[in-house]
């Protein structure tokens, strides 16, 4: 009998030693760790389990195009990751299939690293009256400068407003040999994106936006003003040729190639023209402004899925990534400026003239990411691109143009 009660005792006590030595495992599925090959997340999450011994996490890292249609599918079937590497566009679809956790009590929270109102703003906005998700870096939309090409056609400086970029685009495109003023890339094969990437931040810079909450509202004055400058720039030669065939990727290859005066796009390809063209006179600036600094923001986003059993360590997770210290760290090793705001301070003594204008821009310019609103990304995107090329080729107007994507953007939700 005293055997059997020693034998029981022990039992208790491995099972208490067990118990207390237990870790709550969290997974954290995202891209970022695939664009960075140094074994930098991997650091983070050592970091992390150091100082809170009872989680673990799960690095999960897959290819950016694989990640969306994990996370659909894992929420399809029961299970899945707890932290989500997020795509601002995805939302609209993730929200009707119920995969996003709200954050706002999580927010709230006064134990927090950081203060709300320093995060970037874009991702934070309330949709249906939550937030889904908060951004753990960001990409300023910028207009990269070819200054050979400038002085070249005449100029001392690179273009501030709309009517100095058409006027430098067309001088730019008048220098011939292959050379062009501006790209617009509205390629119909997939993702079809090019709008995103162009009109946007054009669109952005005149006041305007493409929603209205969550209603499509494309049919409005500041867009069909902002269709009719795209318009405008076709007309008058300064847009490169092939706009219909024509992606983000070869506009980007254009401007390295020393071949394009201009290219709007995430500040992020900074380093990409540095990299493989050194010598290129180059320079960064704001997009071009018919009246407002506004830019439109990308960035790798967080969040937490709403079937996950351990929100609370998942939250815990997150708020370690957005700290001021971490997320200067997380900044660096991906190119881009951190989510917080706080650390801008901690990034900029490291920072290339072309960085501290993105955080000039971060810092004082109003950030704007309608994507999260829109309806369906891809297909909204198409119907966009389509329309823009019927305008381009003086089948339709551009309240025509504007019209039609509002009509049909409708429909697809409906």
């Amino acid at each position: 009998m005293i055997f059997k009660k020693i034998i029981a005792t022990l039992a208790l006590s491995f099972a208490l030693v067990a118990n207390a030595n237990a870790k709550t495992e969290i997974e954290w599925l995202q891209w970022f760790a695939a664009e960075n090959t140094r074994d930098f997340y991997e650091g983070l999450v050592a970091d992390f389990e150091a100082a809170n011994p009872d989680i673990s996490v799960k690095l999960v890292t897959q290819p950016f195009g694989k990640v969306r249609e994990s996370i659909v599918t894992d929420n399809a079937v029961g299970v899945g990751s707890d932290v989500l590497g997020l795509n601002m566009p995805w939302t609209t679809g993730f929200l009707k299939s119920d995969i996003l956790e709200p954050l706002d009590s999580y927010l709230s929270k006064g134990s927090n690293s950081f203060k709300t109102e320093k995060l970037v703003q874009a991702p934070i906005g309330k949709i249906n009256g939550k937030t889904w998700m908060v951004p753990l870096n960001a990409f300023p939309f910028v207009m990269h400068v070819n200054m050979d090409l400038v002085n070249k056609a005449g100029f001392s400086e690179p273009p501030s407003s709309w009517s100095e970029l058409k006027e430098q685009a067309v001088a730019i495109s008048n220098l011939g040999d292959g050379i062009s003023g501006i790209g617009m890339p509205l390629s119909s094969q997939p993702p079809s994106n090019g709008p995103i990437l162009t009109f946007l931040p054009l669109l952005y810079s005149n006041g305007g936006r493409i929603m209205d909450g969550t209603s499509p509202n494309f049919d409005n004055a500041k867009v069909v003003e902002t269709l009719s400058f795209i318009n405008d720039l076709q007309k008058s030669g300064a847009m490169a040729p092939g706009y219909a065939s024509r992606t983000g990727g070869v506009d980007l290859e254009e401007f390295i190639a020393g071949r394009s005066g201009f290219l709007i796009s995430p500040g992020v390809h900074a380093s990409a023209v540095a990299t493989r063209n050194p010598d290129l006179n180059y320079d960064l600036v704001r997009v071009p402004t018919n009246g407002v600094n506004a830019y439109r923001v990308h960035g790798w986003e967080l969040g937490i899925a709403s079937s996950s059993r351990h929100k609370e360590e998942a939250w815990k997770f997150i708020d370690f990534l957005l700290s001021k210290e971490v997320n200067a760290k997380v900044a660096k090793a991906s190119r881009a400026l951190p989510g917080n705001l706080e650390s801008l301070d901690l990034v900029s003594g490291e920072a290339t003239p072309v960085m501290k204008t993105q955080m000039n821009i971060l810092s004082g310019d109003e950030p704007v990411e309608e994507l999260r609103q829109a309806p369906s990304a891809v297909p909204s995107w198409s119907i966009m691109t389509e329309e823009m090329q019927s305008m381009l080729r003086g089948d339709q107007s551009p309240n025509e143009a504007a019209s039609k994507v509002q009509s049909r953007w409708l429909d697809l939700i409906s």
